[in-house]
């Protein structure tokens, strides 16, 4: 569930139109609650809030979400767009497979095929982006 609230400007008496959206918190049994707010250009904002009002909040610039959101993804087992790393597997076995072209209708073995090539294509992309931050980080230390 997605919410919207207004936008609170930096100058008072400006009125602003912009919306900003915010997903429904997620809410644990110890009365934690975690919130992420779309702060457009600006980023995002994560809150952990306890049902105490102890809590913090961080604003992560969009940069930076960037990166935490790729990371998430490698740390849930899926790719950038957020398929299971085994479908790049999976779409190859299933057109090499004998019985395929009865299962398949007409067109969707160049349909995988061509989705294939941009998985693996990307795949590419992603092991290069992690080389070269393997070889920052040990350029950094």
């Amino acid at each position: 569930m997605e919410g919207l609230s207004p936008r609170i400007g930096d100058t008072p008496g400006k009125s602003v139109n912009q919306m900003y959206a915010a997903f429904s918190a997620f809410r644990y049994k110890d009365g934690y609650t975690l919130s992420v707010i779309d702060l457009g250009t600006q980023g995002v904002k994560i809150e952990l809030i306890q049902a105490y009002d102890i809590g913090g909040a961080i604003i992560l610039p969009p940069e930076k979400v960037q990166e935490c959101g790729r990371w998430l993804l490698q740390t849930l087992g899926q790719d950038s767009y957020g398929l299971p790393r085994e479908l790049t597997d999976i779409l190859t076995r299933l057109i090499t497979h004998k019985k395929a072209g009865q299962i398949l209708e007409r067109g969707d073995k160049k349909k995988i095929k061509d989705a294939l090539k941009v998985l693996r294509r990307d795949q590419r992309k992603l092991e290069m982006e992690r080389k070269v931050l393997r070889l920052i980080s040990s350029n950094a230390i």
